[in-house]
């Protein structure tokens, strides 16, 4: 294919190199370029095609043709014979003989235009070039420049590999390339969501790697070193603190914490970049769903897993992003789950007013971002867990779906 390429430019090139030169000899026969003499700054010169031809190669005597034009030929006679030499030799080099064809016709285009030169400039000087022969002859020497253009096209790769040559021979070395952070070099040509997606994997990968039965994994990023959490069991072992005998224990003491974070770290986006669940400069950024889902307790995890199949038993779907789960019908979303620390979280379109006098220990979520869910429910315990299935059951109600015809979802969460 790449030979095609170079063929193909080399072809191009040729064929407007040979009709520049039909049309300068067309030129030349049919007198639109009239041969003579005349002086120039007191010097004699022959102008004309025939004079032309002689004149240059006249330009390698010293003398022998006193004009301008002579010194600039000799510049570009000499830098086609180098470039065409150079291209020959880095084509066998670089084992790439398709190459020297391309290299042979650069040259020629390059020396053909101190031909060019040579034969113009005088007569346009000595008044002696008409403006047909004029107009023709700037159409040539656009051809030739266009011939010159295709050539180098089909050896340019040959030509960038002989200036790496020049820069080694000039002493010149390769600065060597910074090595870029780890974050930066993550972040580096990739959105922050392909980051954060990069970041999850490695994390969930690890996890199966060094817990394989599910143990719960606490990335040391999850909570800063300086807080420490209160004591779990003190509230849990003052039985005058509970509620009443079949309600579940009171979260943790740290619980209200972890309330602001899952409503104003949530959905906030990673500080200069940094993917989900990594630390920067001592600000906390809390992971996403699925990889708290993967370091709960297996218990726990089951749970969310149970109520899933029952929500989507219904025939709601479901769509995991980044802050939790969010079950629709219809595109109305009705329920949406997460985990905050050791517990599930459910938010369902639900009154939390209609349950004030009932056993289920409902809140309201206060949070704007669930206006349409304001029934928030903590799930932990087995009790919890069918006490989310109840307010589901009311839900589906109020939307107005009937429980299906097929037997409920099988529980997971005593499989272990």
């Amino acid at each position: 294919m790449e030979n095609k390429k170079v063929l193909r430019s080399a072809l191009i090139g040729f064929c407007l190199l040979l009709v520049s030169l039909v049309l300068t000899g067309i030129a030349g026969v049919t007198d639109l370029i009239n041969g003579g003499t005349g002086v120039i700054n007191g010097v004699t010169i022959n102008f004309g095609f025939a004079n032309s031809i002689n004149n240059f190669w006249l330009i390698w005597t010293p003398g022998k043709f006193p004009h301008e034009t002579a010194y600039i030929g000799e510049v570009l006679f000499l830098v086609a014979i180098t470039l065409t030499l150079t291209l020959i030799v880095m084509s066998i080099v670089k084992k790439k003989p398709v190459c020297i064809l391309p290299a042979l016709l650069l040259g020629a285009g390059i020396a053909y235009l101190p031909f060019i030169l040579i034969l113009v400039v005088p007569m346009v000087q000595l008044g002696q070039l008409g403006g047909r022969a004029m107009l023709l002859m700037s159409g040539v020497t656009g051809l030739v420049l266009f011939s010159i253009y295709f050539e180098i096209l089909a050896v340019k790769g040959l030509l960038s590999d002989a200036l790496k040559l020049l820069d080694k021979a000039a002493g010149e070395k390769e600065e060597p390339k910074e090595e870029k952070p780890a974050q930066e070099a993550a972040v580096a040509g990739l959105t922050e969501e392909e980051v954060r997606k990069i970041a999850e994997e490695y994390i969930n990968n690890h996890v199966d790697e060094l817990h394989p039965d599910g143990a719960a994994v606490v990335a040391p990023v999850e909570e800063p070193a300086e807080e420490e959490p209160a004591p779990e069991e003190e509230p849990v072992e003052e039985p005058a603190e509970e509620p009443a005998p079949e309600e579940e224990p009171e979260e943790e003491a740290d619980d209200e914490a972890e309330d602001e974070d899952e409503e104003g770290e949530e959905e906030a986006p990673a500080a200069d970049g940094a993917p989900v669940g990594i630390a920067v400069k001592g600000k906390r950024r809390r992971a996403s769903f699925e990889t708290r889902l993967k370091n709960s307790e297996f218990d726990l995890r089951h749970k969310y897993y149970d109520l899933r199949d029952y929500i989507k038993w219904y025939g709601l779907r479901n769509r995991i992003s980044i802050p939790g789960d969010t079950f629709s019908y219809k595109r109305q979303r009705y329920v949406f789950v997460t985990i905050v620390g050791k517990h599930i979280r459910v938010y369902l379109g639900l009154d939390p007013k209609d349950y004030a006098e009932s056993t289920i220990p409902v809140e309201e979520a206060a949070a704007k971002k669930y206006e349409d869910l304001p029934c928030l429910l903590r799930v932990k315990s087995d009790l919890s867990y069918r006490r989310a299935k109840k307010l589901v059951d009311d839900l589906m109600q109020k939307v107005g779906l009937e429980k299906p015809d097929e037997d409920e979802p099988k529980e997971t969460q005593k499989a272990e």
